[in-house]
C-alpha cells in the first residue's frame, strides 16, 4: 500500500472516530463528596404490578474542575458515569456555573459549553440516584468522571 493511501486512511479514521475519542479526562481531585453513603428509600411504598420497585437517594457533591490546561479555549465538558453492575440513572441540580441533567450508567451528558475562563470551575450537585430494587444484588460504588472536548476536536 503506498503512504498516500495510508495517509488517506489516518484521515478519514480520525473523522469517522466518535467525538468521545478526542475527549480528555479532566482533573476533579479537589471534588468533594458530603457524606460517604446515599441512603436509598422507596419511591413508592406500594408500587402497582408491573411498576418498577424504585429506590431513591440523594447526596451534595461539591465540584471542583482543574480547567487550566484548557484556559482560554473553546470546547465542551462532559459528566460520566461508568458502567455499573446494575443499572443505574443519576440526576442533579446545580447552582449555576455547570448544566443540570441526567445520565445512566455507561454514559455521558453535556455539563457546560464554551469558553473556559477559569482555572477551576466550582459548582455544587445536588445528585438523586435512583434504582430498580428488583435488580440490586449488592452495594454499589459508583464512578463519576468529567470529560473535556475541545471545539475543532
Amino acid at each position: 500500500m503506498s503512504l498516500r493511501i495510508l495517509a488517506t486512511l489516518a484521515v478519514l479514521l480520525a473523522l469517522l472516530l466518535p467525538a468521545g475519542a478526542r475527549a480528555e479526562r479532566i482533573d476533579d481531585s479537589g471534588t468533594q463528596v458530603l457524606g460517604s453513603l446515599v441512603r436509598l428509600k422507596w419511591q413508592k411504598a406500594a408500587p402497582q404490578p408491573g411498576e418498577p420497585n424504585l429506590l431513591v437517594g440523594q447526596i451534595t457533591v461539591l465540584v471542583r474542575l482543574d480547567m487550566s490546561p484548557w484556559k482560554g479555549r473553546r470546547g465542551r465538558i462532559y459528566h460520566q458515569l461508568s458502567r455499573q453492575g446494575n443499572p443505574v440513572t443519576v440526576s442533579w441540580t446545580t447552582r449555576g456555573a455547570l448544566l443540570p441533567g441526567e445520565v445512566r450508567d455507561g454514559e455521558r451528558t453535556l455539563v457546560y459549553a464554551g469558553l473556559v475562563t477559569h482555572d477551576l470551575i466550582e459548582d455544587t450537585f445536588l445528585l438523586t440516584l435512583t434504582a430498580n430494587a428488583d435488580q440490586l444484588s449488592r452495594l454499589e460504588q459508583l464512578e463519576f468522571s468529567f470529560e473535556f472536548e475541545p471545539e475543532g476536536g
